[in-house]
């Protein structure tokens, strides 16, 4: 998307990779490098960029704010020249989600960084956070852990066995958010402090139950709030770990205090913490009181060391997302010997189209996984079960997969049949014009597949297809509409389908 120069592709080091992960506080940038079966962390960066506080309640992000934003990843962007742009991965999370209008404030980043952004899910995050914290524990393989991850915009608890999460939940506030809600005028008042545990407490209720049947043999907290709280009772004599007792003895310090600019009178806490402490601080007590916590270890990896290792995993095909769409054919039941057959048609058309349409061959990627789950939606109901797929793919939740990706795909199974649609109202199903042509290109080669798949069984020689612009020709040997009587009406009928965003021509 944004094209490295040359000679820094050269200079490139094909063993490294990197992850920057785009929080509501906090930027932070991790680089790797990749030694056999192994990884061995190169560098950290972090900056406060504070995200969440510059978002108003029209989900616009205010000018200053975005500044420091782009000057923070301008910086991250000069480390990033020696990593392979497909060994980088970048992530937004919370703060991301919230965005409106923020098509411009993303193309920034991605010239400042090389590479995309990705805005993940609150499921998502979860996953990965627990992944960077699993790796970052020398533990038994079958250990229990409680994973707790206090971001500026949202919580994330997980728990999860070994490598392999099992309870993920995200909770839509944080330090930076809540700070601001609560302690809006720098006074740190009781009521206000009880009154965020209540919140916290009363979003938990519902899962408590579920977190308590899986189980844990031990709590772990990453993010920086945490981290800032292990450090300060540590100073203050008050143990290597985070334990209830010490949480109320802190707790009881911040309020005698009473207002943001006396908590600098706390050994420990840096001044950068300061402006979103209180919430943060508040929502740990909370969970420590609802999961009935006696202590917590910190961890120092966490969604970048997770975003790493899941990246890793990719490179190496061990790819998440695969798993996620083997669990979608399974779930609804999809045909997967004929949706092979149909992945065989529509690779041959891809590879004859690639050229005239300058395709990529990452474009098989969702291609392929359009193919194989086009058929979900037959599950609910035959009329307009491309439509009941679009709904799947768009809302469910598919460990690995980005927002914008799954959006992708879920629009391009709603193309797969019927009326084509204009590209006006593409997007209004949420695509970008960045990605609209390529999806319209992938959606008429999907649709084709499925067409020949069904048609050209009887042809004795396979049809050819060629495309300039918006045209689609293609080409047959022989008496043809004899031999395929079926498929000579389908494409007949196809026509008048794409007509007129594509002229399909036989």
């Amino acid at each position: 998307m944004y094209p490295v120069p040359t000679a820094e592709v050269h200079a490139a080091n094909p063993s490294l990779l990197a992850a920057v992960d785009l929080g509501s506080n906090s930027f932070h940038m991790v680089i790797a490098e990749e030694l056999g079966a192994e990884l061995r962390l190169l560098d950290r960066l972090r900056e406060g960029v504070r995200l969440a506080e510059g978002i108003g309640p029209d989900g616009r992000l205010d000018g200053q704010v975005e500044e420091r934003a782009i000057q923070c990843l301008q910086r991250f962007g000069q480390r990033l020249r020696v990593v392979p742009p497909p060994r980088v991965r970048v992530v937004g999370t919370n703060s991301f989600r919230l965005l409106q209008h923020a098509e411009g404030f993303l193309a920034r980043i991605e010239a400042a960084l090389g590479v995309p952004v990705e805005i993940i899910s609150g499921r998502e995050e979860a996953r990965l956070i627990y992944l960077g914290v699993a790796h970052s524990l020398a533990l038994a393989p079958e250990e229990r852990r409680l994973v707790v991850d206090i971001g500026g915009g949202s919580t994330e608890i997980i728990a999860g066995r070994g490598f392999v999460p099992g309870i993920r939940e995200s909770l839509h506030f944080g330090c930076v958010a809540s700070t601001r809600e609560y302690f809006p005028d720098g006074k740190i008042l009781a009521p206000a402090f009880a009154a965020l545990q209540q919140r916290v407490r009363l979003a938990l209720e519902p899962s408590l139950g579920d977190y308590h049947r899986f189980g844990w043999d031990q709590a772990v907290g990453s993010s920086g709030t945490i981290k800032a709280i292990a450090r300060i009772l540590q100073e203050n004599g008050r143990g290597t770990r985070i334990t209830a007792a010490g949480l109320r003895w802190l707790q009881e310090e911040v309020l005698a205090l009473g207002h943001f600019r006396s908590l600098q009178k706390i050994r420990g806490l840096k001044a950068d913490r300061i402006p979103v402490f209180p919430g943060g601080l508040a929502i740990l007590a909370a969970i420590f009181a609802a999961f009935g916590l006696e202590e917590m270890r910190f961890s120092d990896g966490a969604l970048r060391e997770g975003v790493i290792y899941d990246l890793l995993g990719r490179i190496h095909h061990e790819d998440t997302r695969e798993q996620s769409v083997q669990g979608l054919q399974e779930r609804f039941h999809c045909q997967q010997e004929r949706n092979e057959e149909i992945w065989k048609w529509a690779q041959r058309i891809f590879r004859q189209l690639e050229s005239d349409w300058e395709l990529q061959e990452s474009d098989l990627q969702p291609l392929r996984w359009a193919v194989r789950t086009h058929d979900i939606g037959l599950d609910i109901a035959h009329s307009g079960f491309h439509k009941h797929g679009e709904y799947i793919w768009r809302n469910a939740d598919l460990a690995g997969f980005s927002q914008r990706e799954q959006l992708f795909i879920a629009v391009l199974l709603r193309l797969q049949r019927k009326k084509f649609l204009t590209g006006s109202q593409i997007q209004a199903l949420g695509i970008s014009a960045e990605d609209l042509p390529r999806l319209q290109r992938l959606a008429v080669i999907l649709r084709l597949a499925l067409l020949f798949q069904r048609g050209a069984t009887a042809l004795t020689v396979a049809p050819t297809v060629m495309a300039q612009g918006q045209s689609v020709q293609l080409r047959f040997a022989g008496d043809w509409g004899r031999q395929a009587p079926l498929l000579l009406g389908e494409l007949e009928q196809e026509r008048d389908f794409l007509s007129p965003v594509f002229q399909l021509l036989f």
